[in-house]
């Protein structure tokens, strides 16, 4: 296994050998298959550790999900591959708290008879928790629900100060580790979006989101925006009185320009489907 080639050709000047030693994710119409994996011999690469787990999120066409019936899988696994790359390098200084490590890109060699093919895929931190939509939110008193549900604000927000837009931000995508403290990891990043808006190409539409600006959680997580609506099972509180509580210290960041912004409007009070990203 090889890192991410150069247009055109493979090196294997760094690669690595890993040994899969546990089934996290895989099959058929999976947009990654996904695995625990060690790393048997780094002698080509020293900064990959050999001492620890990680997950390896593999990028395989011939298992993806055929249910977008518009998108080609090679084009489909190539965007959530070099999606996910580029966030994770962006999101350098959050890698270990907010978001896992990232140990790099590869290519991996699958042999067919005489011939072979090559897959992309990534190496991360292997964190030892589970995703909370594998977990029972009764299991939790409410106090430890609303730790959860407030790292998970202050770390998306983290992100969005990065400007970088998480675009699949739910509960199989958040990771809890209750060790000595409760931790909290918001994973794949394969639809992310770097940059405010959803076409960060348009410098126009980029500049109104006011990119490397923190925004408050008062303004984005208000509960008109619905984004709390995909945890939902995990709230059994009222939302928008315990986030001006949370967040009070916050409001005097808040400018008129950002009220703006983010303004609440009729047609949001009224809308029942799914919350915007913005």
């Amino acid at each position: 296994m090889s890192p991410e080639p150069a247009t055109g050709r493979l090196r294997w000047s760094r690669s690595i050998i890993i040994k899969l030693t546990k089934e996290i994710r895989v099959g058929c119409d999976k947009r990654s298959q996904i695995f625990v994996v060690k790393c048997l011999n780094n002698s080509n690469s020293p900064y990959i550790p050999t001492d620890q787990n990680m997950v390896a999120k593999i990028y395989d066409p011939l298992y993806h999900d055929f249910s977008f019936n518009d998108e080609d899988p090679f084009l489909g696994v190539d965007y959530d591959y070099t999606h996910e790359c580029a966030a994770y390098m962006h999101l350098s200084n959050l890698q270990g708290s907010v978001i896992p490590r990232f140990f790099g890109s590869y290519t991996l060699t699958i042999n067919l008879g005489e011939n072979s093919r090559h897959v992309r895929l990534i190496l991360i931190e292997h964190i030892d928790g589970l995703s909370m939509d594998r977990l029972n939110p009764e299991m939790f008193p409410r106090e430890e629900r609303q730790e959860i549900m407030k790292q998970i604000i202050n770390g998306e927000s983290s992100l969005y100060t990065k400007d970088v837009l998480h675009e699949d931000l739910c509960p199989r995508n958040i990771i809890i580790q209750r060790n000595t403290t409760l931790g909290v990891f918001i994973i794949d990043l394969g639809k992310s979006v770097i940059g405010r808006s959803r076409n960060p190409s348009n410098p126009k539409e980029e500049k109104r989101y006011l990119p490397g600006v923190a925004i408050s959680p008062l303004l984005r997580w208000n509960v008109v925006y619905r984004r709390q609506a995909y945890f939902h099972e995990w709230i059994d509180w009222p939302w928008q009185a315990w986030l001006e509580a949370q967040y009070k210290d916050t409001e005097a960041t808040i400018t008129a320009e950002q009220r703006e912004i983010w303004a609440i409007e009729d047609r949001m009070l009224e809308a029942k489907g799914p919350p915007p990203i913005e």
